[in-house]
């Protein structure tokens, strides 16, 4: 008897907690809410500081969606921080790489940024590949390799119950394969450059790049907020940054925010 009224014990008390944590969600959810309205009014009536705080708020909580950071954009690029605006459109960007207005957006802040830096390359060869990167993202790349496993098992179960195909299907067999070990690996690797060097974003209005992490050393070329970099190195509060065109040095890590 005394196990049976422990165990109804243990029961109520494990109900009687989930349904507190689902009442404390749903609070939490409701507050997030009233904060992003009161955001989104704030926008509305031009009253960008108060936006930004309170979008700023949101990240602070724990909201974290493309909505929110394209919210965010829109609200810098408003309150004339380009830097913070193009950080924030390409933190949407990872998360929802195929939104035109997320895009759009992001191109149009670029163009008005006071220098835009000029890739070694042909300039349009460079939007063009930085524009496929930018759709090559984890969750992209993860259903590439789920859509080649599953056409590989197709063909392997063709191959196997329909003898008669051996010939035919055994070619596109080794090519599914080869195209599902090709973009695992672009997927392995793809993480780990973006992990190791990932890139960055210039959000003061003027960044003095120098020759090496000491600030008395040699000023080899000055940023302008919204500039892109790729990390090469940190060291202590320094980082060695590159540019598209090729340029590379050391600058204070305060001075950049990574996507």
């Amino acid at each position: 008897m005394k196990t049976g009224v422990l165990s109804r014990a243990a029961v109520v008390l494990l109900l009687s907690l989930a349904f507190a944590a689902q009442a404390a969600r749903c609070d939490i959810a409701a507050d997030n809410a009233a904060i992003y309205n009161k955001a989104a009014g704030a926008y509305a009536s031009k009253d960008y500081r108060t936006a930004l705080k309170l979008y700023q708020d949101l990240i602070e909580r724990g909201v974290k969606n493309a909505e929110l950071f394209y919210n965010l954009g829109n609200t810098y690029y408003k309150a004339g921080k380009l830097g913070y605006a193009i950080l924030y459109f390409e933190r949407a960007l990872a998360l929802q790489p195929f939104d035109r207005d997320i895009r759009k957006n992001l191109e149009y802040t670029r163009r008005s940024l006071k220098e835009r830096i000029r890739p070694l390359y042909n300039e349009r060869v460079f939007a063009f590949f930085r524009d496929l990167a930018s759709y090559v993202k984890p969750g992209v790349a993860a259903y590439a390799e789920l859509f080649f496993f599953t056409l590989a098992i197709a063909v392997l179960n063709i191959h196997v119950f329909f003898p008669f195909t051996r010939v035919k299907t055994k070619k596109y067999l080794y090519a599914c394969a080869a195209l599902l070990v090709v973009s695992a690996g672009i997927l392995l690797w793809y993480q780990g450059f973006e992990k190791n060097h990932p890139r960055g974003i210039i959000v003061e209005r003027e960044t003095q790049v120098l020759s090496a992490p000491i600030a008395e050393s040699e000023t080899l070329f000055t940023l302008y907020e919204g500039s892109e970099t790729r990390l090469r190195e940190a060291r202590g509060n320094w980082v060695r940054i590159l540019l598209a065109d090729g340029r590379e040095g050391w600058t204070l890590a305060q001075n950049i925010l990574f996507i």
